[in-house]
């Protein structure tokens, strides 16, 4: 079982093969833009607060793809902490390296502009000392991305991304 927090139009969550996947999102227009798609279940709920819905190891699996940047850094460091203690096995999380200014522009045109302006940076350092590991795409964010072409314009230098994962349960594996 895979928990996708911050899943919005579940985008990652159709690429995951996996029997039971379950996307959580705050804003219920990007889980009612993907009603049609059933290969996932929908829960509208702020990811602040997951360990009230969710027992500790009720999933195999967490992952958290371009979302805690949309945190101030003390939520997310919480959020981490939450759905390490839900995941059973691993946590992987993708994000910007370091701070990617992203206006408040929903390229859904689903009103969600609130949710998608980035409110922390991340560092290869932050993740080392939660015991996660990392591995640095470099260049990963360019003109290919509206966003970053919107805010750096179309000659700007690309951006590095992080993806970061943490065993949950040693030797266990995901």
């Amino acid at each position: 079982m895979v928990l996708d927090v911050g899943c919005g139009v579940g985008a990652t969550l159709k690429d995951i093969c996996c029997p039971v996947k379950v996307g959580v999102d705050a804003y219920r227009p990007y889980l009612e833009k993907s009603a049609s798609d059933d290969s996932f279940i929908k829960i509208n709920f702020t990811a602040e607060r997951l360990n009230e819905i969710f027992l500790a190891n009720s999933f195999d699996g967490v992952t958290l793809i371009d979302v805690i940047e949309h945190f101030e850094k003390d939520v997310a460091l919480d959020v981490l902490r939450q759905v390490e203690e839900i995941a059973a096995k691993m946590v992987i999380v993708f994000t910007p390296r370091g701070f990617f200014h992203q206006v408040e522009v929903d390229h859904y045109g689903l009103g969600g502009e609130s949710y998608q302006r980035h409110r922390s940076g991340w560092e290869v350092e932050d993740f080392l000392e939660l015991g996660y590991h990392v591995v640095v795409f470099s260049k990963y964010h360019d003109q290919r991305n509206l966003a970053f072409s919107q805010v750096y314009g179309n000659n700007a230098e690309p951006i590095d991304a992080l993806l970061a994962w943490k065993d949950c349960s040693p030797g266990d594996g995901f």
